[in-house]
């Protein structure tokens, strides 16, 4: 009977210990990861080089303005023009999986360009645009930088005309995006 009285006590006494301990834990909240609103990006996608800011409106939806370089230096490897300009870009990107900058993307674009060709000597300048989606994955590493990788599709639309001529870069082509940013 007393061994009996004896280890009873002993494991009283240890749900007493332990009791503390486990409300200890339970009153302390879980760590919040902080939540970054904004980005500063390098876009390197297939036809652009540029920089953007983005900026989080909700946990899962973001917009993105850009400034860009533009060209379509792969025009002649697919008989079409070489273009090159300057423009922008409007880009909302809706996460899918996770809270942004973190998961799978899904991002509208338009892009607004400033472009010039050249034929026979002699060169133009016209406005264009390109219009698509990209579909992909977006890294967070180390809290805040940002590596985005996807593709979809585009509609580029480029009318240039070069004294008689006019140079047309009008189909639809896969886009390729590319994104390295700052998170703050």
């Amino acid at each position: 009977m007393r061994s009996l009285l004896a280890s009873s006590s002993c494991f009283v006494l240890a749900l007493l210990a332990a009791a503390p301990a486990r409300a200890a834990d339970d009153a302390a909240p879980a760590p919040e990861r902080p939540r970054r609103a904004n980005a500063v990006q390098l876009d390197l996608g297939l036809a652009v080089v540029g920089l953007a800011y983005e900026r989080l409106f909700d946990p899962r939806v973001a917009l993105q303005v850009e400034a860009q370089i533009f060209a379509t230096w792969f025009g002649p490897l697919v008989d079409l023009p070489n273009l090159r300009g300057v423009g922008g870009q409007v880009r909302p990107t809706i996460f899918l999986t996770d809270d942004g900058p973190r998961g799978v993307y899904a991002a509208p674009f338009l892009r607004i360009d400033r472009v010039t060709a050249d034929k026979d000597g002699q060169s133009g300048h016209g406005v264009g645009f390109s219009t698509g989606a990209f579909v992909g994955y977006s890294f967070l590493l180390a809290d805040r930088v940002n590596l985005r990788i996807g593709a979809g599709p585009q509609y580029m639309s480029y009318v240039v005309d070069v004294g008689r001529q006019r140079v047309a870069f009008q189909t639809l082509f896969p886009a390729l995006d590319l994104v390295v940013g700052y998170v703050f």
